[in-house]
């Protein structure tokens, strides 16, 4: 018996022994993110036990206080005893903390051999990286919340990293949709998760007043409430819809100051956002003295956009404000204050007697050349909110703070000390820079994290837009060629999760993660260090420590894009993932794609692919990592005919809706080849991207023109085409088309003639596809001339607006149009 058992001992020692040396020998892998700008691998494991012990010998609390989290976590997670010991015995297995005042602020050092971990800073800043990077490199169950079974191991590396931006940050908006305390932390763990610094919290809005504040018991008991939320997307319906449900909610004082505490743990500052002048019906709700007209009875907005109720630039305002900033300050530590300063109506101020003696006591007029700042022309009005932010900037000041603003705070002429936040692109930004202020770039076509990031028409409703995450991930926010003067004063990037259509936390995950993970990497790591593919590879284990988090990411990283692409002429089909190792397979039998299915290896012509037998080819596809499906199955309809992927002439030109056509790093509009009628792909009523729109009217006969010529004189006998009814957006289907067909270009006679009789719904976006068949006929020419839908009555079917008049003739939305 003895003997067996000793047996029995040896081999399960050599089992362990041979799983440990196939650990080590095994290639390392260090998927971290953001990637450390100096990394040199090596061989070898640190393996985590109960014999390991913590050196940390600093004085300072911040930096005692890391270590015992780093211990703490081993222990409720791991399961693992480790001691803080003064000194280290020699060959015990160890961790070191080792302070070097030379060292940048935010900068560390992280060295692992099979025997030591040595973390090297110079504050707790650094310390705190170096073990937010630490834990990346143990397994991704190190984040679970209950003790979890793991090989406790880390790979040992040379790490020497510091950030490339001052400045990372992202923005919370908890006045759209109130959000609840529980995952204000969760979000500031994810910030410091991956080595963010900043939390922006935008605190007040035209939606609700979210922050307590106690000379003003109003602006919670009567701002922080709407009666009800508007339904749907912003133009989908008029008269608006509602949800018919009270949404309310805000924050404590003592609430605030716990997350603010929270937050400072982490090394992140919290800088709150209170909206001026603008952005302020909330506020004014709940004190209408506040405003241009305070005989007026106003609530609480219960639709999104920008509202021309805004704070009046009087005494009582600016005493309010000065009170409610007293209150602010005390609580948020921040050497910065965001006052908002954008999208501030001046409709108001221009109706107001009081403003207009006010703008002649300021001698304030109206610009007669450009402005030698920005090169615009600004208003009485503009510069009207130049004194209003200036004054306010100089409060703040006093008390020892600056102020942020979005970049509408250059209009007028900037304030002395601000810094500016440029969304609305690059040149609010770069303005600031050459001015010498300092600047931090959000600009919405990349980190505006309420767009969508996958196709729409399988997306969650989302505020339009289109930003992946491997165009987040390609923005820089200081190009190479940039001037000293800029890189100096562009400090950083923020990215923004504006929550109109983010109505729960689940949604909020989705709209924040992955992309946000992508703006972490570009505010730490240098441009010439990131790389996509190498950024994707180490993306699949992010997955997997985001699952542990219980993060409800978006996961289209994980599965097929289908697209289309005008290629030499030829309209083909391009099917793509960024999984790392990952196979695309797919079906167009309709089956579900198997990693036996056909392997998609190039792009292919659309109109091969349909062998002709059918008008359309719907494509189901999956990508498969060593036999195993990796994401869901995406699958798309295109539709292959005799001009996909032709050259056309319209008329009138297209507007503002240009279709559903990508360019590289996944920019709208930037594929000049391939365009948004003959694409292949057919509008839906999801979202507007797919669609493109023309401004018809009387100088053309309310009627959109198109002609196409094909490769050589063909029989054709069908035209299809696509239409999208929104009144509410004044886009009216197609009430007629006719078709032509010519063999010169010049001479064309007619072939088909239609009128269309929709059946259309009480509310919402209607799709329609219109069908013109006729006898066969040759053609080389072809020419397809559509009828508008009639006219919109301005404030009756649509918002009123000023700029219009009573009834104006309605836009076309059309995609696609289709020959056979």
């Amino acid at each position: 018996m003895k003997r067996k058992l000793n047996f029995f001992l040896i081999c399960l020692f050599l089992s362990i022994t041979g799983y440990l040396q196939a650990k080590v020998t095994t290639q390392n892998e260090y998927n971290l993110i953001p990637l450390p700008n100096q990394l040199i691998p090596k061989e070898g494991h640190f393996v985590f036990s109960n014999k390991v012990v913590l050196e940390n010998t600093s004085s300072s609390k911040e930096i005692q206080a890391v270590s015992a989290d780093l211990i703490k976590k081993l222990k409720e997670v791991g399961g693992l005893t480790i001691k803080q010991v003064k000194d280290v015995k020699t060959k015990t297995p160890a961790l070191r903390f080792i302070t070097n005042s030379e060292m940048g602020k935010e900068e560390y050092q992280l060295s692992i051999t099979p025997t030591l971990i040595t973390i090297t800073v110079s504050a707790s800043n650094g310390f705190f990286y170096g073990v937010q990077t630490l834990y990346q490199l143990l397994p991704p169950e190190i984040y679970s919340k209950k003790r979890v079974k793991a090989n406790w191991l880390v790979p040992c590396v040379e790490i020497k990293d510091s950030p490339r931006f001052a400045y990372r940050g992202l923005m919370l908006d908890a006045c759209r949709h109130f959000a609840p305390l529980d995952y204000v932390y969760q979000f500031i763990d994810m910030l410091a998760m991956h080595k963010m610094n900043t939390f922006h919290w935008h605190l007040t809005e035209d939606q609700g007043w979210r922050i307590e504040i106690k000379k003003y018991p109003k602006l919670t008991e009567i701002g922080s409430k709407r009666k009800e939320t508007m339904a749907g997307y912003y133009f989908e319906n008029y008269p608006v819809i509602f949800d018919g449900k009270e949404h309310k909610g805000y924050y404590t004082q003592e609430e605030i100051k716990a997350v603010v505490a929270y937050a400072t743990s982490k090394q992140i500052n919290v800088i709150p956002e209170i909206e001026m002048p603008g952005h302020a019906l909330a506020a004014i709700a709940s004190y209408p003295q506040l405003s241009c007209t305070p005989d007026s009875t106003y609530q609480v907005a219960e639709t999104w956009g920008v509202f021309d109720q805004v704070y009046c630039p009087k005494e009582e305002t600016f005493k309010f404000l000065e009170d409610v900033l007293d209150e602010v300050l005390a609580l948020f530590p921040s050497p910065y204050i965001h006052i908002g300063g954008d999208e501030c109506p001046k409709t108001a101020w221009k109706n107001s007697s009081y403003c207009q003696q006010l703008i002649k006591d300021l001698k304030l007029e109206d610009d007669t050349i450009p402005n030698p700042i920005d090169g615009k022309m600004h208003s009485k009005e503009d510069k009207l909110q130049s004194y209003f932010i200036t004054r306010m900037e100089k409060y703040i000041n006093s008390k020892g703070r600056n102020i942020i603003g979005w970049d509408e705070i250059l209009e007028g002429g900037l304030a002395p000390n601000a810094t500016v936040m440029s969304w609305r692109g690059v040149e609010g930004g770069l303005t600031a820079a050459k001015t010498g202020h300092n600047a931090i770039m959000t600009p919405s076509t990349y980190v505006y994290l309420d767009q969508y990031q996958e196709d729409p028409e399988i997306a969650p409703t989302t505020i339009g837009g289109y930003a992946t995450l491997k165009k987040t991930y390609s923005y820089n926010p200081v190009p190479a060629d940039a001037s000293e003067l800029i890189k100096k004063h562009i400090i950083g990037l923020q990215g923004n999760c504006w929550a109109e259509y983010m109505p729960t936390v689940e949604r909020r995950d989705y709209q924040t993660f992955p992309r946000a993970i992508a703006i972490a990497e570009t505010g730490w790591t240098l441009d010439a260090n990131k790389n996509w593919k190498n950024f994707c590879g180490r993306m699949a284990e992010e997955f997997q420590r985001l699952k542990v988090l219980n993060i409800k990411a978006c996961t289209s990283f994980e599965e097929v894009s289908i697209d289309t692409h005008v290629n030499n002429g030829t309209l083909k089909v391009y099917l793509e993932n960024d999984y790392p190792e990952a196979s695309i397979h797919m079906t167009f039998d309709g089956s579900e794609p198997t990693a036996k299915s056909i392997k998609y290896s190039v792009p292919f012509p659309l109109k091969d692919s349909l062998n002709f037998k059918a008008e359309n080819l719907l494509i189901r596809a999956a990508a498969f990592v060593n036999g195993k499906r990796v994401g869901k199955v995406t699958e798309k309809k295109l539709y292959g005919n005799l001009i996909s992927g032709k050259n056309y002439v319209v008329y009138p030109t297209q507007g503002w809706m240009t279709g559903d056509v990508f360019g590289p790093n996944d920019e709208l509009g930037g594929d000049k080849n391939t365009l948004g009628l003959t694409n292949g792909k057919r509008g839906y009523t999801q979202s507007y991207t797919p669609w493109v729109a023309f401004a018809v009217n009387d100088r053309c006969s309310n009627e959109l023109m198109f002609i196409v010529k094909l490769d050589s004189s063909t029989k054709i006998s069908k035209v299809n085409f696509g239409t999208l009814h929104n009144p509410a957006m004044s886009t009216l289907a197609a009430s007629g088309a006719k078709v032509y067909v010519s063999a010169d270009g010049s001479n064309y006679r007619e072939v088909a003639s239609e009128t269309f009789t929709h059946q259309f719904a009480p509310q919402g976006r209607q799709y329609f596809l219109n069908t013109l068949n006729f006898e066969s006929t040759e053609a080389l020419y072809i020419k397809v001339i559509i009828k508008g839908g009639g006219l919109v009555r301005n404030g009756i079917d649509c918002r009123k607006t000023d700029t219009r008049p009573a009834t104006y003739f309605g836009d076309l939305a059309i995609d696609e149009i289709e020959v056979y």
